[in-house]
């Protein structure tokens, strides 16, 4: 398995085919927000291919100058290839990536208590944390939906006040300001 920079045009096209599949609409951000923020450079889409080039999942992650953390955006083993063990591979091969250039990968993880499928939430938070990423002290709440903040060390484990000053960097750079603004919930909530 390898991981590979996606073009504008195949992220479109990963878009439009598993992503109105994988994540419901109140977590899909229009596409040309995606668009705007890949052509500003914040953004990489990253698609985990077969060695016979066939696309196993994909993971989109926001990266700002000057954050020593990543957000995973968007992250998601197509159909075929769940329950395989890709998940877990793509996230090591991800943060494996990641760690000349980062400390960690950020994750949220929709909150159980308030999500449509509170099973299918504690599963994907167990998923994450059988993965190697660790809970923190942090929850998020962007667009109504709420969060909790995960980090996948890309080396040595990141005191949560670093992944705190990160992520609010992130969401400043990215959110915009009427959502940004009084929606998220930081470090001790």
């Amino acid at each position: 398995m390898k991981l590979r920079l996606l073009s504008l045009e195949e992220t479109k096209r990963i878009y439009d085919r598993h992503m109105v599949r994988d994540f419901p609409p109140a977590e899909r951000k229009p596409f040309a927000s995606i668009r705007q923020l890949m052509e500003a450079g914040l953004y990489e889409p990253l698609g985990a291919e077969a060695e016979d080039g066939r696309l196993l999942a994909y993971a989109w992650q926001t990266v700002v100058p000057g954050c020593a953390s990543a957000l995973l955006d968007y992250f998601a083993v197509l159909p075929e290839g769940r329950g395989r063990g890709t998940g877990t591979a793509v996230l090591r091969a991800l943060a494996a990536r990641d760690a000349p250039h980062r400390d960690s990968l950020i994750i949220e993880c929709e909150h159980p208590a308030e999500a449509p499928d509170p099973a299918a939430a504690r599963r994907r938070i167990g998923f994450y944390l059988r993965a190697g990423a660790r809970p923190t002290a942090m929850e998020s709440r962007l667009f109504g939906v709420r969060y909790l903040i995960y980090a996948m060390p890309c080396g040595a484990a990141v005191p949560d006040a670093d992944i705190n000053t990160d992520l609010q960097a992130i969401y400043r750079a990215t959110v915009p300001e009427p959502y940004y603004r009084g929606n998220v919930i930081f470090y001790g909530a």
